[in-house]
């Protein structure tokens, strides 16, 4: 097939994409919307939970700090009956919270008992959630913003949310992109004078010139999270070796034996009888010599593994590292810097943060504020241009119908885009699938009625 270089070649694929555009702006715009605003309380959530929450998170300093086991004893008292999965370890400014395992909570959820680490007194018992140790607040608001609050059937809407904010973003830009005449495109865009429909254009073309690659950040990082979408993500990582490695937890005689730092074998060997007490507090000092606080400790799940120590996600923190403990002697047995991870792993794991807002302190959150609320602005906007562009009667027309008996280059090349993002993204297929479907029975009803109407 040979392609000529003709007026039809760009027109064919701007009129696709503003289709598509018209289509998916009219009817993804309330999912986005939602997304937009439980994302606006969830940027904020982090500085909330810390505010909220002083008296159960911060303690004032003292001389002395209780043994990690005398603490554990104490959180023990209140849920006799559940095991230990790890215990937290703050700051000198901080409660330490002993984590409990209930098979009556949800998924990734466990009971946090905070403890003062100098006097012992327990100043809260709640729940805590996922890697992020976020508390009931900080976790229901990601529910809403995540599944709607209506469990993991409410993850479609968020996938098709996240899914479709990319493309228009995109396909706005590149709309505007083409529209504009040479050289000076980009003070064309940022233009947002005039009056009336071309007022409203204007402004909404501008902010999504502005905020696109804000929008299109939230649409990846969000996908992460999502089912399908999720899914292929991370087989495709783990096919480019894009994931964190696991940290060797194994006993054997050749980890065992390692010193991986200049602390490495401070403690000499114990007796195999050694208390699960005194394992604790072997593996606590271990664990705080070598790592930055907060960090988690955490109890092998079987015979012959290691205790591990991991430090824990906290503002303009770019390494989490860990460590594995040999429990009866509290020597280092292995070291996994997150510093040697792949570098997309590293990043994918940055940019996750990023979209959580707690990389990067309280300013992280304003940008993500300010994200949602361009998004809210920009399908306010987009609704408004709708309304101004309808007929004295009536609702307004969607662009025309596009014939593509002969397709263009730029056509064509659009289709392999969309055609590779269907693949990573199925629910976007599903839904653009929809969106044809919508569009050819309305230009079959057009078709239909013109006989009609011209016999009147």
């Amino acid at each position: 097939m040979t392609f000529t270089r003709t007026s039809v070649a760009p027109s064919q694929a701007l009129r696709l994409l503003h289709r598509l555009h018209f289509f998916a702006g009219v009817i993804c715009a309330p999912l986005i919307l939602i997304a937009a605003l439980t994302g606006l309380v969830y940027s904020f959530a982090p500085t909330i939970e810390n505010l909220s929450n002083q008296k159960l998170l911060t303690v004032e300093v003292e001389d002395t700090r209780l043994p990690v086991s005398e603490l554990v004893d104490i959180a023990q008292q209140h849920h006799p009956d559940l095991p230990v999965t790890g215990v937290r370890i703050g700051d000198e400014t901080s409660t330490t919270r002993v984590l409990f395992a209930d098979d009556q909570l949800p998924e990734s959820t466990v009971h946090a008992v905070f403890i003062n680490p100098y006097s012992g007194e327990i100043t809260g018992d709640t729940t805590q959630y996922g890697s992020s140790a976020a508390l009931p607040f900080r976790h229901w608001i990601s529910q809403g913003h995540r599944m709607l609050w209506l469990g993991e059937p409410g993850r479609i809407y968020s996938e098709l949310a996240a899914s479709w904010l990319g493309v228009l973003a995109m396909g706005g830009f590149a709309l505007l992109w083409l529209r504009q005449r040479k050289p000076r495109r980009v003070q064309a865009m940022l233009r947002t004078g005039g009056s009336g429909r071309v007022k409203t254009y204007r402004r909404h073309a501008a902010l999504g010139t502005i905020a696109g690659l804000g929008f299109i950040f939230l649409t990846f990082t969000g996908l992460t999270w999502s089912s399908y979408a999720g899914a292929n993500i991370s087989t495709l990582r783990a096919e480019l070796n894009w994931t964190q490695p696991a940290l060797d937890t194994s006993l054997t005689s050749n980890s065992a034996s390692i010193a991986h730092d200049e602390h490495a074998g401070h403690h000499m060997p114990m007796a195999a009888s050694i208390s699960e007490s005194e394992s604790i507090d072997l593996v606590a000092s271990t664990a705080l010599e070598n790592l930055r606080t907060p960090l988690t400790i955490t109890p092998p799940s079987e015979s012959g593994q290691a205790w591990t120590a991991a430090e824990n996600r906290q503002s303009f923190r770019f390494t989490t590292d860990a460590i594995a403990i040999n429990g009866e002697t509290g020597a280092l047995t292995n070291r996994l810097n997150s510093a040697d991870w792949p570098l997309a792993a590293q990043a994918s794991a940055w940019l996750i943060q990023l979209h959580m807002g707690t990389l990067l302190g309280f300013g992280n959150q304003v940008v993500l504020a300010a994200l949602a609320i361009s998004i809210t602005i920009m399908i306010c906007l987009g609704y408004s241009l709708l309304w101004q562009r309808r007929p004295r009667s009536g609702w307004p027309a969607a662009p025309r119908r596009v014939v593509l008996q002969h397709p263009t280059k730029g056509t064509l090349i659009l289709g392999a885009a969309l055609l590779a993002y269907c693949v990573l993204a199925p629910l976007f297929a599903v839904s653009l699938i929809a969106f044809i479907v919508i569009s050819l029975c309305i230009h079959f009803v057009r078709t239909a009625r013109k006989p009609q109407d011209s016999a009147l």
